[in-house]
Formats: structure tokens, C-alpha cells, sequence
């Protein structure tokens, strides 16, 4: 980033270019590599962890904060100060609309139904995106096929194929306490959101998810 940024420089082109810094992933915090039984000794860490997202639970590939909780940096010369710290929330799928908007291009709805530009946000107004949302249909280290959906401090997993499970991020960053279970209300409103976003946006994978879970 640092040689793109001189380069930019050396082309007097710094003062004219958007720069979006973002990663896809949280950190890879272990190694094992399908090897869950592997011993790791306490003078060895440093070799088998590359990095650690703590007091985030997971990492890279994870469906909890440590794997899609990551930062972002903006700079775009002449509308946004530098310096600033927001905790507004954006999702990758915002990128598109929020380009669009940023060099003066008309939306093109049809080709971004699940992102929303975050101009304002940049530019320290007024700003709601709403709930953002994550859909993987697909069998890895998680427990099966999943959605999510984050609404405000709130943070509801949909498992395809085992039981749901509820966060207040604002209270339990870590994420260890479920309380679906007590709060089934809320996890019912979540759910029926999640549930209707996934259909307005036309996953095509979620009629095959229901079927199975039913089964």
C-alpha cells in the first residue's frame, strides 16, 4: 500500500484518486490445516498462529466477528478529513453504489440489490444502512450452510442444519453467550427479515437449505 501510495505521488496523481483499503477476511488466527488433532507447545505459538482477533471469537472463514469483522479505510482527497473513526456499519456488496456515487455515475440498481452506497458516512452525515446480512450455502468448518443477518447491536446465525443462534454484540462482543433461547421473540423478527431479504435478492440456494433442514 505504501509503494502505491508513492507511486501515486511521484504521478501527481494522489490528489485525484479514491483509495479503498479493505480486507475480505478476518485473520487467520490458527493453523491446523484439517489436522484437529494437532499438539501445539506453548514456545511454538508464534509458528502455528499467524495472527490473533481477540476479543473477536473465530477467524478467517468463521461466521463470528473474528472472520467478517474488518477494517476499512477510505481516502478520498477533497471530501473526506482524514483522521476519523467511525463505527458505522458497511458490508463489501456497498463498494459498487458507493463508487457510483462517489465520481458523480448514475445507481444501477438491478446490478447491486443487496449493497447501498455509504457517501454519507464517508462524509460524516447523517447515515442508516439498515441491517446487512451474510448468506454461505455451502459445508466447511462451520456446522453447515448458514445465514446471518446484523441489525443494530444485534447478530442472528440461521444454521440450515442445526439451531439458531442470537448475539448482542454491544454486550458480548465475543460472542459467547447465545441467547436465542431466551429471547425466541427476537429471534423470530430476525429471522422472518433475514428470510425475506435472502428471497428480494433471489438466493437461489435457500428453497434447497429449507427442504434439507426440514428433512
Amino acid at each position: 500500500l505504501g509503494r502505491l501510495i508513492s507511486r501515486l505521488k511521484e504521478l501527481n496523481l494522489d490528489e485525484n484518486t479514491i483509495l479503498i483499503f479493505f480486507s475480505d477476511n478476518g485473520g487467520m488466527s490458527g493453523a491446523n490445516f484439517g489436522r484437529p488433532t494437532r499438539e501445539i507447545l506453548p514456545t511454538k505459538l508464534d509458528e502455528a498462529f499467524s495472527t490473533s482477533n481477540l476479543p473477536l471469537r473465530g477467524a478467517k472463514g468463521w461466521l463470528y466477528e473474528g472472520g467478517i469483522r474488518v477494517p476499512l479505510i477510505v481516502k478520498w482527497p477533497g471530501r473526506v478529513e482524514g483522521g476519523i473513526v467511525s463505527d458505522r456499519q458497511v458490508i463489501s456488496t456497498d463498494f459498487y453504489p458507493t463508487i457510483l456515487e462517489m465520481l458523480g455515475l448514475e445507481s444501477k440498481s438491478l446490478q447491486h440489490v443487496d449493497g447501498k452506497s455509504f457517501v454519507r458516512a464517508l462524509e460524516n452525515k447523517q447515515y442508516n444502512r439498515g441491517a446487512i446480512y451474510w448468506h454461505f450455502p455451502h459445508y466447511r468448518h462451520n456446522p453447515g450452510p448458514y445465514s446471518i443477518i446484523r441489525e443494530g447491536d444485534w447478530k442472528l446465525i440461521k444454521f440450515y442444519e442445526g439451531p439458531m443462534e442470537l448475539f448482542n454484540l454491544k454486550n458480548d462482543l465475543g460472542e459467547t453467550k447465545n441467547l436465542a433461547s431466551a429471547m425466541p421473540e427476537k429471534v423470530k423478527g430476525l429471522e422472518s427479515r433475514l428470510l425475506a431479504h435472502l428471497k428480494s435478492v433471489s438466493y437461489t440456494h435457500l428453497r434447497a437449505h429449507e427442504t434439507r433442514h426440514e428433512i
